[in-house]
């Protein structure tokens, strides 16, 4: 499994058993772990043999790379001829995005992407289909109130998150959130999605289905929160005719809207 502009590890690299390449153009010492297979290279130019990958993993990084046409066809080119690729990329034309490439001034993002679009482009230079697709709701954890570490790397736009006091930066943040979805329920609109996630795999490929959307997602730790769980496990709470609950994986206080009957 290739984790293609891989940061700190895109996803949970513990669960699996396979082995895992991770690919970035900066790979910090700390960031590396046991058994990983990292290497640094550019994404246009990946340095593995034709045909050696079970899976690609593009995981919040196809927005970020120049020329990713290229990198589709790279892509393709070291995919097994059973193989399944994995994108999650940002509506380009979405309120969340544009908020991002405000306040960082542009946060890296050099390419805009549609659904359409995108499915066209993974198609039309590889030879996989597109196996499922499910919508992301935004979190604006971007926005929450920074570390030390990461205030040195920001642009001097965003530098202001670290000094709005964090009760202020906290309920902003919630408001936020809460707004957005409350405008998507009453107007019909997608203001709180931040993209898509894709699955696609070469002819043959069966997989089991993807988990649906989830409406509410945390906004310190990014992770979707189904309703139904929420309201199973007690941590849905409603003070004031507002509704909160208590993440499920970092226990962050958030605002809670009840999802439309199409997302969980």
């Amino acid at each position: 499994m290739l984790d293609l502009g891989c940061g700190r590890g895109s996803f949970h690299y513990e669960l699996y058993q396979c082995g895992i390449v991770a690919i970035d153009l900066n790979i910090n010492r700390g960031d590396r772990r046991a058994g990983i297979s990292y290497i640094c290279s550019d994404s246009k130019h990946i340095p593995l043999a034709d045909r050696s990958v079970d899976a690609v993993v593009c995981h919040h990084t196809l927005e970020h790379f120049e020329n990713y046409q290229q990198v589709l066809r790279e892509i393709a080119r070291i995919l097994k001829d059973r193989a399944v690729l994995w994108i999650a990329v940002p509506n380009g034309r979405s309120f969340d995005d544009a908020l991002y490439r405000l306040v960082f001034e542009g946060g890296g993002h050099v390419n805009r992407f549609t659904r359409t679009g995108l499915i066209a482009d993974v198609e039309n230079m590889t030879r996989l289909r597109l196996i499922e697709c499910v919508d992301l709701f935004s979190s604006f954890i971007y926005l929450k109130r920074p570390t030390e570490e990461q205030y040195r790397g920001f642009p001097r736009t965003a530098r202001v998150l670290m000094h709005i006091p964090p009760e202020v930066n906290t309920a902003g943040v919630l408001t936020l959130n809460a707004a957005t979805r409350i405008i998507d329920k009453v107007a019909g609109s997608r203001t709180s999605q931040y993209g898509w996630a894709f699955l696609f795999g070469t002819e043959g490929i069966r997989v089991n289905p993807l988990d649906g959307p989830c409406f509410n997602v945390c906004s310190n730790c990014g992770t979707g929160n189904a309703s139904a769980e929420l309201k199973v496990r007690g941590l849905v709470k409603s003070v004031l005719g507002l509704g909160f609950y208590k993440c499920m994986f970092c226990d962050q206080l958030n605002s809670f809207v009840k999802p439309p009957r199409s997302v969980g």
